[in-house]
């Protein structure tokens, strides 16, 4: 019953995605607003430097028109089909490769090569493990235990070609796992404590565990001794939103 359910909301996705056109509650037209995404994305990635190749944007730019159109029925993302909101999370999630590429996250390259696994812990709507997945080679686990986006990130990656990609839709503990994989991320942080539990015990011995957050969190978590981990980096960066500048940091981790 429960694989019936995600079927149709699966061919719902699809058939409403290629209806849509520009006629959601008298929205921008999909396809447009990711045009605008891709392009305010790819002008950020050049200004930082960074290569991801034209496959990449128009993942991207595909991305974005999915999110236009389901993002507010499914409660994806707050201002769906505002592109500068999009492009802000699409840039946050891609601030690791910059930092890497900038020498302010050790090891993080080699864990993102094809062959690694890497587990993106409450995915949301995609950020960071969609972009991240769209941008490297790796092995992406997706994990979203709410079931519609859960479906929504299964049809997404199908449909941007992301076939190297598994998304997990349980509730995740350290049980669920075993010793496996190069890297734990994720943006969404609730609980540190779990965070760390379920890095620990998905992370094979010289693993990353990887947090986007606040300077405050940040801060705060720099400071503390983590059973089983060693801080690697404290990285902080900017990123543009609106017209402000949003201050946030990169945090990582190495398995003991």
């Amino acid at each position: 019953m429960v694989e019936q359910r995600r079927s149709h909301v699966s061919r719902e996705i699809r058939i409403e995605s290629r209806r849509a056109g520009g006629a959601i509650r008298g929205a921008r037209d999909p396809e447009a607003l990711g045009n605008e995404v891709s392009h305010r994305v790819q002008e950020e990635v050049a200004r930082r430097g960074l290569d991801l190749g034209v496959a990449f944007f128009s993942r991207i730019r595909a991305y974005a028109s999915f999110l236009a159109i389901w993002g507010e029925r499914m409660s994806l993302t707050a201002r769906p089909q505002d592109p500068g909101e999009l492009a802000f999370h699409t840039i946050d999630s891609l601030m690791p490769l910059a930092l890497d590429q900038a020498g302010q996250l050790p090891g993080l390259a080699k864990s993102l090569q094809p062959g690694k696994e890497v587990l993106d812990l409450g995915s949301g709507a995609g950020f960071p493990g969609l972009v991240l997945a769209s941008a490297v080679r790796a092995h992406f686990t997706l994990c979203e235990a709410r079931r519609k986006r859960t479906t929504f990130l299964r049809v997404v990656a199908e449909e941007l070609g992301l076939f190297d990609l598994t998304v997990k839709g349980d509730h995740v503990t350290p049980a669920s796992f075993d010793a496996a994989h190069d890297l734990v991320t994720t943006r969404a942080l609730g609980d540190a404590g779990n965070f760390h539990g379920v890095a620990r015990a998905a992370l094979r011995r010289g693993g990353l565990a990887m947090l986007y957050a606040s300077p405050r969190q940040a801060a705060e978590l720099a400071e503390r001794r983590i059973a089983g981990f060693e801080l690697a980096a404290s990285a902080p960066y900017e990123v543009a939103r609106d017209r402000e500048t949003v201050q946030r940091a990169i945090l990582l981790w190495k398995r003991a």
